[in-house]
């Protein structure tokens, strides 16, 4: 593959990035109304489509490119592209959905999910300090997952994941949709990964700013489709369920799944100016990531999280992908 880069340049390499972003948002979206057709068909509740279908199947981009990035021995880029989601959901996608319509939620009903997603998130920084997030650590989120999906459940009033419109369909048409999302899902991450880590390799930036980039912003399109549309609607309250609900699941079904595949490795080599090789540790885009967490439980308190917040937090986002120009 990385032949195949080389044949095409840079430019080349910059459409199979567009192109395999396409694939993976409309992979998950033929997967997501697919399978929930099907969900439907067989008399399933819609909560439990929504736990379910709707909710793996938008987190599916993330987990196909980390697991791709993983067994290429590119662990850096699996962690970057969680970390980068994550401060994207927040940043990015959160801060435009409040310029769209401020969010009016009362603290009571979310309260319980932002400390989950701060706790999870702390939990990820923990199990990385030891340079290796292992199988068993793995394994430990993925129990925690089926146990949060297990409380959304039997709390339908916090599961506000993901909004969707069930339609009938043929259901020759659904189960089409669910083969070919799989199979966009699966060309477009190997597509993704392989370009990230050839424009890693040519403009010499660590694959984990990739991750943190390029990556993270691609595999986040589906969570920024559907908060603008909610936000447009005026269910801004759904915005924040999506992104709260998405980072958790980012951090307990990708890290999680993917670490029992496989284990990832945090450290970087990075060989400076001099030709020395250090080992490079995530500190700051963790604690990051955590502080904007945090940031959001403080501004939910209000019951409003307006515009000015939204200004704040796309402010915050823009000041981390500035950081990391200068510093990679």
């Amino acid at each position: 593959m990385t032949g195949i880069l080389n044949s095409y340049g840079t430019v080349g390499s910059y459409l199979l990035v567009v192109v395999s972003v396409g694939l993976l948002f409309y992979g998950a979206e033929w997967l997501v109304h697919g399978g929930s057709q099907i969900a439907r068909r067989f008399g399933i509740k819609p909560l439990v489509v929504g736990l379910t279908i709707v909710a793996f199947g938008t987190s599916m981009p993330e987990f196909v490119v980390s697991f791709f990035a993983a067994m290429q021995g590119s662990s850096t880029i699996a962690i970057g592209n969680i970390i980068g989601s994550n401060i994207t959901n927040i940043g990015l996608i959160l801060g435009l959905s409040t310029l769209i319509f401020p969010i009016i939620v009362s603290f009571r009903t979310v309260y319980l999910q932002l400390l989950i997603m701060i706790a999870v998130t702390v939990l990820l920084y923990v199990f990385a300090l030891n340079g290796v997030i292992s199988r068993w650590q793995g394994i430990l989120m993925v129990i925690l997952l089926i146990g949060y999906v297990y409380y959304l459940y039997n709390n339908p009033s916090q599961a506000e994941i993901e909004e969707i419109e069930l339609t009938s369909e043929n259901f020759i048409r659904s189960i089409a949709m669910v083969i070919f999302g799989i199979v966009a899902l699966t060309v477009g991450a190997r597509l993704f990964v392989d370009s990230a880590i050839w424009l890693a390799q040519y403009y010499h930036v660590p694959e984990v700013v990739i991750g943190l980039t390029i990556v993270a912003l691609g595999t986040s399109l589906p969570e920024l489709a559907t908060s603008m549309v909610a936000a447009f609607r005026k269910h801004s309250e759904i915005s924040l369920g999506n992104i709260v609900g998405s980072n958790i699941f980012n951090i307990l079904f990708i890290m999680g799944g993917v670490s029992v595949i496989k284990p990832l490795y945090v450290f970087e080599k990075r060989v400076a100016a001099d030709g020395s090789i250090t080992q490079y540790f995530p500190h700051f885009e963790y604690l990051f990531m955590l502080g904007i967490s945090v940031a959001l439980l403080v501004l939910a308190l209000r019951n409003r999280i307006g515009r000015l917040a939204g200004f704040v937090f796309l402010g915050c986002y823009v000041y981390f992908y500035v950081y990391l120009y200068q510093h990679m």
